[in-house]
């Protein structure tokens, strides 16, 4: 399925704006209680290459009220008619690296009694430093969903009708604390309650009309 999903991706790679990067990149670096720094992608090119898109924010951020959750963050935006989504297990597994255990989650929505707000894929990984999980999605347009297949059949689809819509992938990695799953699982979905309002508008086409200054 991953070798399936690598090959999808990478036959439909296009060239993508700059200007789409921008928006990505004023996503606050304080969301809530979190203060985020920015990672330097090492091998540029090569990391574009993969991912398929100029589009990148990568950002760890850490709980300030408590100093040992910690979440890498990774989202890739995809401009409207680009499918290209690229699973993080191809490369993870690429790295050397080994899954210990997958499967999909659902992280409930904060607001209200509404029904959960993300599907996820999640996987354990071991690697050389200790164990990882991560969880990530895809966005099709306003939909967000876990399955691959599913959200590039609704690009696919989109694009038939000539209402091409943009596309993005979120990713969070945090490290494995002390071996407790539930724990660990409990972070990120503090964080992502916190990301998920904001999401909407920095995972957009062209330039955000400014609402009174840039975030911080």
């Amino acid at each position: 399925m991953l070798l399936v999903a690598a090959a999808l991706s990478w036959a439909v790679t296009r060239s993508q704006s700059e200007e789409y990067d921008v928006i990505l990149k004023e996503l606050p670096t304080v969301i809530g209680p979190w203060e985020g720094r920015d990672q330097e992608l090492k091998k540029l090119d090569l990391v574009y290459a993969v991912l398929e898109t100029r589009s990148v924010l990568s950002r760890v951020y850490r709980n300030v009220q408590a100093g040992d959750e910690e979440v890498d963050l990774l989202i890739t935006f995809f401009k409207k008619g680009h499918r290209g989504f690229h699973p993080p297990e191809v490369s993870f597994l690429a790295g050397g690296n080994t899954i210990v255990e997958a499967g999909i989650v659902a992280i409930p929505r904060r607001i209200g009694n509404r029904p959960p707000a993300v599907e996820a894929n999640m996987f354990r990984g071991r690697t050389s430093s200790g164990e990882v999980l991560f969880l990530y999605w895809f966005i099709a347009g306003e939909r967000s969903m876990a399955s691959y297949y599913k959200s590039s059949a609704y690009l696919v689809w989109d694009a038939i009708r000539q209402r091409p819509t943009s596309a993005s992938m979120v990713r969070l990695a945090l490290p494995l604390v002390d071996g407790d799953v539930e724990r660990t699982m409990g972070t990120a979905e503090k964080f992502i309650g916190d990301l998920l309002p904001l999401l909407p508008q920095y995972l957009v086409e062209g330039r955000r009309p400014a609402l009174g200054g840039r975030p911080r």
